[in-house]
């Protein structure tokens, strides 16, 4: 169900660190897969990039927070995974917990993944659940030092970590919506049952993305003007920029909301027709039956003087009025158009 963990199977490899250490003219990376005392170690006077790979090591996870002196509280959002996105800011520094997305073409579900962040003087501390996601490009730029990323600061690397989530929200709901556009095809060409059951998945995958993104806007817009005063121009412009991408990728999700609606609508109205469709012809069978049931029923009482019934050739004249009247009332109901309207998908 969306909501829960997108990446459902047990992660099996040992929790490690990486830290890329860089500056304008060179960048240095670190492996640690066991942590001693004092580790991982950060390179003065150059942006650090501590990325912790799985948390589903307890101990792991809190000898890095103890060495970082994470607050506890924070050390447990982190642990606790499927939390509504969060920005708040601690003595050490900043905190931003998000949901890393993807999307399962084949099972055509939405995939999600907690990733934290921390920003603080001299580094920035990052928490991601898979061994693999989507910052491993923005960390292959960074070791080939080729990215004008190596040549900024702190807060451009936060920038750019936050950036690439809400840009792979941008390409999952590219995906999501042609899957949407192609259920809505389907609908329209006549889909049966199933596309209602389908179009109510892909809302709750639509509906996961905007509880995932929602409370980022309403957290973003209380820290910019909580710190709008005493945040740094461009620090600020940054945050800026994140919020502008939060709001495009919510009004996306709210398109793909409203179509999903619209849908719904649609498949229930075609429903109704067919339904309509089918109580016509009903209503016109019984209507051509109506005269042959009175004629066999008069015809058929137990009385010795009715008309026709002592002559030999009297069932064959029944029979060919009957034939007459069924055919008559056809051809009626033809010129009045009500045949065509009674065609049942």
């Amino acid at each position: 169900m969306p909501g829960e963990s997108a990446f459902p199977e047990a992660q099996r490899f040992a929790p490690y660190v990486l830290v890329y250490s860089y500056d304008a003219t060179a960048v240095t990376v670190r492996r640690y897969d066991v942590l001693g005392a004092g580790d991982p170690v950060l390179a003065a006077g150059k942006v650090n990039w501590v990325r912790v790979v799985g948390v589903h090591d307890e101990a792991f996870v809190r000898a890095v927070g103890n060495r970082f002196s994470l607050h506890p509280l924070l050390v447990e959002d982190v642990l606790s995974t499927g939390h509504r996105p969060v920005l708040e800011e601690y003595d050490t520094g900043l905190f931003v917990l998000l949901r890393q997305l993807g999307y399962n073409e084949s099972a055509k579900r939405v995939l999600a993944e907690q990733v934290s962040l921390v920003a603080a003087d001299g580094y920035v501390l990052t928490f991601q659940e898979r061994e693999a996601n989507i910052w491993d490009g923005l960390a292959s730029k960074l070791e080939k030092g080729g990215c004008k990323l190596a040549r900024r600061g702190r807060e451009h690397l936060t920038h750019a970590l936050v950036a690439a989530i809400l840009d792979e929200y941008i390409l999952t709901l590219g995906r999501l919506a042609e899957d949407i556009e192609e259920l809505e095809q389907t609908i329209l060409s006549g889909g049966g049952s199933e596309t209602l059951t389908e179009t109510y998945r892909l809302k709750r995958e639509v509906l996961f993305l905007h509880r995932s993104l929602w409370p980022l806007r309403e957290v973003l817009g209380r820290y910019l003007v909580d710190d709008s005063g005493a945040a740094d121009p461009g620090v600020a412009f940054l945050w800026n920029d994140i919020r502008q991408d939060v709001y495009q990728v919510l009004d996306a999700v709210e398109t793909l909301r409203e179509m999903l609606s619209e849908m719904v609508g649609l498949s229930m109205t075609k429903a109704e027709l067919r339904m309509n469709a089918v109580g016509q012809y009903l209503t016109l069978v019984a209507t051509i039956f109506l005269p042959l049931n009175f004629l066999v029923g008069f015809f058929g009482m137990n009385f010795d003087n009715l008309p026709l019934k002592s002559e030999t050739w009297g069932l064959y004249a029944l029979i060919g009025f009957m034939g007459l009247t069924t055919l008559g009332m056809a051809v009626y109901f033809y010129r009045k158009h009500w045949l065509e309207n009674t065609k049942v998908d």
